[in-house]
């Protein structure tokens, strides 16, 4: 019977692979919205862990629709929080920049003491690092650094396969485990309500954000709000662009360094915000269409990675066994715990939603950044997740060479 239902689900999904993306995400959110005690999965990880089961029946789906539904995602966070980020900028951001560069060394040092505690070669390590910290770029500058090392190229060969088996098996938990601690561990921990800090912290709910200002007893009746379409020129413009800043490539030591297309996306739609913010006249996007961006984008982009990579994931596990599962929860785990302890007990990090949102720069993490947004309510993590994406996806590229020169 099962192998009956099996094979009929692997007949449907392949004559329509859009089913199993849709599901993924509907039964996605309705899992994560499943309470056990206080601790909830969320939409974002639950569409992933779906993808990931759905996944079995040999689901095939296009990169470029992740690609599609990431940008329109990051350009959406962006455009929401231009206008205050640019206000934010100056010495009151070092600590965002401390942040970043705390989660980078802890980093680095965990992957290099559980490569040489273990005795992994040079491309199982830098894969453990690009899986447990969801940093996709450390594929190429680690095979890339591998190279230069002048080993026979058989050698170089399989090292590099090692880096993509590292990646598999270590980034769907890298994932999910970087959203459970930001989103749902650090406020526990903390004993603080993400919704009361993001409301502390000075900006208005999502709901009111470019609407008219509340009613006072004093104020005269406000007219309703007439509704405001999408300017689609403007903002197509606007993620057109910032495809065109992610191709553009700095090279740091040999390193090359790119925005890529989140990168690019993230600061188009901060730039094109903060215009809008000073000309309202025009380029409009009501904050109910930023909303929906940003959370199918999100969730298509985590539902589609899962459907492209569960199968394979579970195979190599299959193949070598659960030791490299486990050291890449360690990798994903110790640098958030580390870099927490660091902001809260030295750089004084005490709103939990400005934390979280932080923390999941750091790691360079849009799934996790996307429910601490969902679970706040408010847009304030945005200005401090902006800054430390900004500096992480830089040094955490970096660590591809680096540690196949100390593994």
């Amino acid at each position: 019977m099962l192998q009956f239902l099996s094979h009929g689900l692997s007949q449907l999904f392949a004559q329509v692979p859009e089913l199993a993306f849709f599901l993924s995400i509907g039964l996605g959110f309705w899992v994560g919205r499943i309470k056990v005690g206080v601790f909830q999965l969320g939409g974002v990880a639950g569409s992933l862990l779906v993808a990931v089961l759905l996944s079995q029946f040999g689901v095939t789906v296009s990169s470029s629709l992740k690609t599609v539904l990431f940008v329109l995602f990051i350009y959406a966070v962006g455009y929401r929080s231009g206008p205050g980020f640019f206000r934010s900028l100056g010495r009151q951001s070092l600590r965002e920049i401390a942040l970043a560069v705390i989660m980078a060394v802890s980093a680095f040092a965990t992957v290099v003491g559980m490569g040489r505690l273990f005795h992994l070669d040079k491309g199982t390590a830098a894969g453990l690092a690009a899986g447990g910290l969801t940093q996709s770029a450390i594929i190429g500058t680690a095979s890339s650094a591998l190279e230069k090392l002048g080993l026979p190229l058989a050698q170089v060969q399989q090292m590099q396969a090692h880096v993509a088996v590292g990646y598999a098996v270590t980034y769907i938990f890298g994932s999910i485990g970087t959203i459970i601690f930001c989103a749902t561990i650090l406020p526990l921990v903390l004993r603080r309500n993400m919704r009361d800090d993001a409301m502390a912290a000075g900006v208005l709910p999502e709901a009111v954000e470019g609407d008219n200002p509340p009613a006072t007893p004093d104020a005269p009746p406000q007219q309703a709000a007439v509704p405001v379409a999408t300017d689609l020129v403007y903002n197509m413009i606007g993620v057109a662009l910032g495809l065109v800043f992610g191709l553009v490539v700095v090279r740091l030591g040999g390193v090359p360094i790119t925005l890529g297309s989140g990168g690019g996306a993230l600061l188009s739609g901060l730039l094109f915000g903060w215009w809008h913010g000073r000309h309202p006249s025009y380029g409009a996007m009501p904050s109910s269409v930023c909303s929906l961006w940003g959370s199918f984008g999100l969730a298509g982009f985590v539902a589609v990675t899962g459907l492209q990579t569960g199968g394979q994931v579970v195979a190599i596990i299959a193949q070598h066994g659960m030791m490299l599962l486990l050291l890449g929860v360690v990798v994903t785990l110790v640098p958030l715990i580390v870099t927490a302890l660091v902001g809260r007990f030295l750089l004084g990090y005490r709103n939990v939603a400005l934390f979280a949102g932080a923390l999941a720069g750091t790691r360079s993490s849009n799934p996790a950044f996307g429910e601490v947004l969902a679970k706040a309510g408010h847009s304030s993590p945005t200005i401090p997740f902006a800054i430390t994406y900004a500096v992480a996806n830089v040094l955490l590229t970096l660590l591809g060479p680096l540690i196949v020169a100390f593994v």
